[in-house]
């Protein structure tokens, strides 16, 4: 007879799920988003929580965390970016402007000093 290859099912449960997710975000957290990918998350979350998260469906968890992080992340920047954007627009179309009337102002100031001393 032949042995049947019997695939091991690993249930999770809730408290688990929970640590391995928050460990994860912590990671995202301090990391820099530039660096950090999913694999390097995944082995520091291992290498902290002492468990083998490379196999389903731990994998699967972190995957889950990571892209809910990126998500989060880039709303945060759209939002910050909205907030931002007629300011910047404002910067860029009469930013030049702005420079150089503050900077005839000052000079119209300094000429009336110049003359009020004379």
């Amino acid at each position: 007879m032949e042995e049947e290859a019997r695939e091991e099912v690993v249930v999770i449960d809730k408290d688990l799920k929970k640590k391995i997710k928050e460990t994860v975000n912590k990671i995202l957290k301090r990391s820099s988003l530039y660096q950090i990918t999913e694999l390097k998350a995944r082995e520091e979350a291992s290498s902290e929580l002492d468990l083998d998260l490379s196999k389903d469906p731990y994998k699967l968890i972190v995957r889950e965390a990571v892209e809910r992080f990126v998500e989060k992340a880039v709303m945060a920047i759209e939002s910050e970016v909205g907030k931002h954007h007629a300011q910047i627009v404002q910067d860029v179309e009469g930013g030049s402007e702005k420079s150089a009337k503050k900077k005839k102002k000052k000079k119209n100031k300094t000429k009336m000093e110049d003359s009020a001393t004379a």
